[in-house]
């Protein structure tokens, strides 16, 4: 029997779409279909790639042939446990579609970016990439309290859900950022949390772009746990509050604290407090209140938006920060940019590489990321190329012909 037949067999004719070179979409609409389409697969020693939400096949240098795994059809919330604040949800959910789902019921999945929670659950947990954090509630993957996933070699697996002391190994965080090379996931069960009682929100202007980022850290090492925190220097800052004119080298941070209403006030006092040590002080709130529309309520914001965005830890966010802005002003360019995304492990800060009053050319855009990386930064998106030795040796047991997405975590 044919591969294509067997796939149609598997999840029925409307689910299976051709494509070119030698290659299917198959869209199952259990976790069932899933294991039985990598079976069947496997034994024709087709490749198999798992689609998220963008619904784009991977294409990669493989004469095989090849079964793109769509997660469409699974997308939805299994079990809710509002006692234990838990939610088991199929892993082509997104995770706004999720936040509709808990808001009736005054639960959330938490303060992550709303650009981040456009993804399908199963691509933001396969995919470790920088900025899926809140320094309010920690990396996105923390939240993964159970997996469910079929591995390289056909089974089904289900991590166990119970007391961290009563756990032995995690297989869990192996399936966390390993991109379906050991198994795709089909459902995860997600610690969720209930909606803040207040939200608050603050303006601050300081000195520099450096005294602000040394509030930012002074305030969470004081154990600030904000919802939101982003800092535009003086160029940004102009562009997106028009009439806002600070003084060059200035910087406007805003901030966002939530939670019960005494503990959101302590955190916006711990804010505030590194602010003025800083030598900072604040200022208009509705410049604050105006950014939390827009990064959280689809209030248009205006200007042309980042060209260039790099992850740094807290020690190498402003050796980035300047060395872009000294890299474009060798050209005559600017390069205005807005600090966001703070968490334990640094910061992603989005440049707007300009020149000549329009966007920044191919050619400058490759130096501002050749300055960014030499100054410690590593680029948004920039994935890891490889896996590490111990989850290598877990693939070559599960999977050893590498069916499982090749040419990803080689």
């Amino acid at each position: 029997m044919t591969l294509e037949r067997e796939l149609i067999e598997a999840v029925g004719a409307a689910h299976v779409e051709p494509l070119d070179g030698g290659s299917w979409r198959v869209t199952p609409g259990s976790a069932a279909e899933v294991a039985e389409v990598i079976r069947r697969s496997r034994a024709h020693h087709a490749a198999v790639h798992p689609i998220g939400t963008g619904g784009r096949p991977t294409r990669v240098a493989d004469p095989r042939a090849r079964v793109h795994i769509s997660t469409r059809r699974l997308d939805q919330v299994l079990q809710l446990d509002e006692t234990s604040l838990l939610v088991h949800a199929q892993a082509g959910l997104t995770g706004l579609d999720l936040e509709r789902i808990l808001a009736p019921r005054n639960l959330t999945v938490g303060d992550y970016p709303p650009v981040v929670l456009t993804s399908s659950l199963g691509g933001i947990i396969a995919v470790r990439t920088p900025g899926k954090s809140s320094a309010r509630h920690g990396f996105f993957e923390d939240a993964v309290v159970g997996v469910s996933a079929v591995l390289g070699d056909g089974r089904t697996v289900h991590t166990r859900i119970a007391p961290r002391r009563s756990t032995g190994p995690d297989l869990a965080r192996a399936l966390c950022g390993s991109e379906g090379t050991i198994g795709f996931i089909t459902s995860a069960v997600l610690r969720i949390h209930v909606r803040p009682e207040s939200r608050l929100v603050a303006a601050y202007t300081l000195p520099s772009i450096d005294a602000a980022v040394s509030a930012v850290y002074l305030a969470l090492r004081e154990e600030a746990a904000p919802s939101g925190l982003r800092i535009y220097d003086a160029d940004k800052a102009g562009v997106h509050f028009p009439g806002l004119t600070l003084p060059a080298g200035h910087a406007l941070l805003c901030a966002a604290t939530a939670g019960p209403t005494d503990l959101a006030t302590c955190d916006r006092d711990l804010i505030t407090s590194a602010v003025i040590a800083e030598g900072g002080a604040t200022t208009d709130q509705a410049l604050a209140e105006l950014w939390w529309r827009r990064t959280h309520a689809g209030e248009p914001t205006p200007g042309r938006g980042p060209t260039l965005q790099v992850m740094a830890t807290p020690s190498k966010l402003r050796a980035v920060y300047h060395a872009v802005g000294a890299q474009l002003a060798t050209t005559g360019g600017s390069a205005p940019a807005y600090i966001s995304r703070f968490d334990a492990d640094g910061a992603v800060v989005f440049f707007t590489l300009e020149h000549g009053g329009g966007p920044a050319d191919d050619d400058t855009v490759a130096a501002a990321e050749r300055a960014a990386q030499a100054a410690g930064g590593w680029l948004l998106g920039a994935r890891a190329q490889k896996l590490d030795s111990y989850l290598r040796a877990l693939r070559d047991a599960l999977d050893p012909d590498h069916l499982m997405n090749p040419g990803t975590l080689a």
